[in-house]
C-alpha cells in the first residue's frame, strides 16, 4: 500500500538585489510505501525492530531534512510504541540531511522503533514525513542517452563479464557479504536481466570460515570475500587485512601482501587470465593505493605502499604491468601511465580528475593493434565518457552519461572480453546498470 503526504514547508530565504526575502510556500507530495518490519542488531551490540520502505518525491519541488516519525499499533490496532528515522542508502547509512530529493527520485528509508514493552509485535505504523522545500535542479531538456541501454535502475553492488562474454551484476549494499545479493545475467542483445542463483559457492560456513580464522561478523564483513568470474579461487583478506586466495573449501591459501592493516580495502578490478587490481583507499578525497596480482596467489605489482599513488581508483592493463593513474605534478592535474613494478611514468594527457567513487579508466586494447583507454570524468558538471587514442595520443569525446554520484557513492565500469560493449554501473540514489556500443562511435573504433 501506498501512503502520499503532502509536507507544506517555506522555502529558506534568499538574497534577491541585496534585500531577505521569503519565497511563496510550495507544497511537496511525499509517497511513502507500506512499511516492512525486521528485527537486526542494533549499533549497541542488542535486537531491535525497525521498519523499512521507500518514499518517493512526486511534488514539483525538491525536499531535503527528511525526517519520518509514527506510531507504532499492534494486531489489534492498539498503540505500542514510537518510532523515527530517515532516508538510507543500499547499506542502511543514513542520507546527508541537504541532499536534495529531487522530483520524481524516489530513496530507502529505515525507522528505528521503541516499543513499550519489548514482548510487542509491531504490525501496523502511521508515518509522518517532514520536509523542507527548496527549488528543484534545473533539468536540460535536450539531454538524452539515446546511444547508451538501460539494462537496471537501483543499487548495483558489482558488475563483472566472463571470458565467455557472460554479462553478471549483482544488486544490494556493496559491502555486505556476495550470498546476500541478488544476482542477474544479462542479455547483451536486448539489453533484458534475468535473476539467477549464485553464481559462487557460498563460503560462509563454520568450517571454511574457521580454515579461514574469521571468527566474528565483523571480521567475516571485512575479508570481503570475492571470486574470479573465470576461476574457482576467491580473494580475501585475514583480521588484520593480510591480502590471500584461497580454494572455494579455504584450502591452498597463498599470502599475496601483508602489513597492510592501516590500509583499508576499498575493491576489485578484475582482470583476464585470473587476474585483478585490490584497490585501497579510506574516504573520498583520499589517494588511492593498490596492487595487482593473481587469483593463484602470484604477485604481479610491487607492495601497496611502494606504488605511484593515484586520485583515482586506477585501470590497469590486461596483464597487471602497468596502471592508468590520476595525479598532480607541479601544480598540473592530468592521466599518467605508471608501470605497477618499478617508478616509469608516462603522462598522458592534463586535465581535470574525479574522486576515487569515480568508475576506474579502462585500457583496452584495439584490434587494429593499438591501445584506446577509456575513461569517464566530470566535465562541467556532467558525467562523459572520453576515450583516449595511445597511439595518435589524442582525447576524444564520445558521450554524456546519466552518472550521477554524491561522494559517498561509487560508481564501476567493465569492458567485454571482446572489446565491443561497455557495462556501467553505480550505486546510490541514481544507481543503476547501463550498457554502452563502443562501435558506435567514430572515435576510438572497435
Amino acid at each position: 500500500m501506498i501512503r502520499r503526504f503532502a509536507v507544506v514547508a517555506v522555502l529558506a530565504a534568499y538574497l534577491l538585489l541585496g534585500l531577505s526575502q521569503v519565497l511563496s510556500q510550495d507544497q511537496l507530495t511525499l509517497t511513502v510505501s507500506e512499511p516492512e518490519f525486521s528485527r537486526r542488531a542494533s549499533p549497541f551490540g542488542f535486537e531491535e525492530w525497525v521498519a523499512q520502505g521507500i518514499l518517493i518525491n512526486e511534488g514539483d519541488t525538491a525536499a531535503v531534512d527528511i525526517n519520518l516519525s509514527g506510531e507504532v499499533r499492534d494486531a489489534d490496532g492498539e498503540a505500542i510504541g514510537f518510532a523515527f528515522g530517515v532516508l538510507v542508502d543500499a547499506c542502511g547509512l543514513g542520507a546527508p540531511p541537504d541532499r536534495p530529493l529531487e522530483p520524481g527520485d524516489s530513496s530507502r528509508y529505515l525507522l528505528t522503533i521503541e516499543l513499550d514493552d519489548e514482548e510487542f509485535v509491531p504490525a501496523a505504523l502511521d508515518i509522518d514525513v517532514t520536509a523542507t522545500s527548496i527549488p528543484a535542479a534545473p533539468v536540460n531538456p535536450f539531454l538524452t542517452y539515446a546511444d547508451i541501454t538501460t539494462v537496471y535502475q537501483g543499487d548495483v553492488a558489482r558488475v563483472e563479464w566472463t571470458r565467455r562474454g557472460e554479462l553478471r551484476f549483482a544488486t544490494g549494499c556493496e559491502s555486505d557479504l556476495y550470498t546476500t545479493w541478488q544476482w542477474y545475467t544479462v542479455d547483451t542483445e536486448t539489453g533484458e536481466a534475468s535473476a539467477i542463483d549464485l553464481p559462487y559457492p557460498d563460503v560462509y560456513t563454520p568450517e571454511i570460515l574457521d580454515r579461514l580464522a574469521l571468527e566474528t561478523p565483523q571480521e567475516i564483513r571485512n575479508a570481503r570475500i570475492a571470486f574470479h568470474p573465470d576461476s574457482r579461487r576467491f580473494v580475501f583478506q585475514d583480521r588484520i587485512n593480510t591480502a590471500l586466495t584461497a580454494e572455494p573449501d579455504g584450502t591452498f591459501q597463498r599470502l599475496l601482501w601483508d602489513a597492510l592493516s592501516r590500509y583499508s580495502l576499498a575493491g576489485y578490478l578484475w582482470l583476464p587470465e585470473e587476474r585483478y587490481l585490490a584497490y585501497y583507499f579510506g574516504a573520498f578525497g583520499d589517494p588511492v593505493i593498490y596492487y595487482t596480482g593473481s587469483i593463484a596467489g602470484q604477485k604481479i605489482s610491487v607492495a601497496p605502499p611502494e606504488v605511484i599513488p593515484s586520485l583515482i581508483v586506477p585501470g590497469s592493463t590486461p596483464d597487471g604491468g602497468r596502471v592508468v593513474i590520476a595525479r598532480e605534478v607541479d601544480g598540473v592535474v592530468g592521466y599518467d601511465l605508471a608501470s605497477t613494478t618499478g617508478g616509469a611514468v608516462i603522462r598522458l594527457f592534463e586535465g581535470s580528475a574525479p574522486g576515487n567513487n569515480y568508475p576506474a579508466p579502462v585500457y583496452a586494447p584495439a584490434p587494429d593493434g593499438g591501445v584506446d583507454i577509456f575513461v569517464i570524468r566530470d566535465i562541467d558538471g556532467q558525467a562523459r565518457l572520453q576515450c583516449y587514442d595511445l597511439r595518435a595520443e589524442t582525447l576524444n569525446s564520445l558521450t554524456v552519461l546519466p552518472l550521477r554520484l554524491a561522494p559517498d557513492e561509487s560508481g564501476w565500469s567493465a569492458i567485454s572480453p571482446d572489446g565491443r560493449l561497455l557495462a556501467l554501473a553505480a550505486e546510490g540514489r541514481h544507481g543503476g546498470l547501463w550498457l554502452i556500443d563502443l562501435t558506435q562511435y567514430a572515435a576510438c573504433t572497435r
